[in-house]
């Protein structure tokens, strides 16, 4: 009897520590709040909860976490962090929607992104939650902007780094001006070269040499309307040829 209890104890301390050997399965709980009233929360792109305050069992491993206001609206504000979990433990993560820094650059104009998500163009009211945005403008140096260093009442200048393509001639205000110029002259001609017919029409019948005069003044001003027409007309054709 006493070898039998002793055989059935070894085989229950053998299984006792095979069993405090296995790993045990384990869940952190990541717990989102804001300062609205409902939050969506989304664990890499999947939706996991909604509220003002949300909780989530979560297993050790890389997430891509992205919390958003009211998903319906166009221009909704969100937050994305990605979070390394480890361990089983508690996180507590707090997102203030409703805390924001106005955000300028020189030049404006400029895209802000966090990570990959294009926020919107400067000036622009951000978030205060967000480690670092990023600042990107065609023709000019990527800027990082940390908010541990970020200042609201000076603007983030942009360093030039080369020549910036304005578009084609056609594109541009000078080639709206100059066409815009020149139907005006053209008009301005057409409606003194008919004053100035109608003035000698009229010398014709009665033979007031005011009329003749006035004819002759008539003239000339049209005739310099339509140089000052040629002329516009003319730089048209060299901004075009030189482009």
């Amino acid at each position: 009897m006493t070898s039998f209890i002793k055989h059935w104890f070894v085989i229950f301390f053998i299984v006792s520590i095979n069993n405090n050997s296995l790993p045990q399965e384990c869940k952190a709980l990541l717990t989102i709040q804001s300062d609205i009233e409902e939050i969506f929360v989304f664990v890499d792109d999947t939706l996991a909860g909604n509220g003002k305050t949300v909780d989530i069992n979560i297993e050790p491993g890389s997430y891509k976490i992205v919390t958003t206001e009211n998903t319906r609206q166009w221009d909704a504000r969100s937050f994305i962090d990605t979070l390394e979990i480890e361990f089983c433990e508690n996180i507590n993560l707090k997102y203030k929607f409703n805390s924001e820094v106005l955000l300028n650059s020189e030049p404006q104009d400029a895209q802000v992104f966090s990570n990959d998500t294009l926020m919107g163009y400067t000036p622009l009211l951000i978030p205060m939650e967000f480690d670092r945005i990023r600042l990107e403008k065609l023709g000019y140096e990527t800027a990082i902007v940390n908010y541990a260093e970020f200042n609201e009442n000076q603007p983030v200048r942009l360093n030039f780094t080369g020549e910036i393509d304005e578009g084609k001639f056609f594109d541009k205000t000078l080639f709206k001006v100059l066409v815009g110029s020149m139907l005006a002259l053209g008009v301005a001609t057409a409606y003194f070269k008919l004053e100035a017919d109608t003035k000698f029409d009229e010398y014709q019948i009665t033979g007031d040499d005011e009329l003749l005069t006035q004819t002759n003044r008539l003239d000339e001003i049209s005739g310099v309307t339509f140089v000052a027409m040629q002329i516009n007309f003319g730089l048209i054709i060299y901004f075009f040829l030189v482009e």
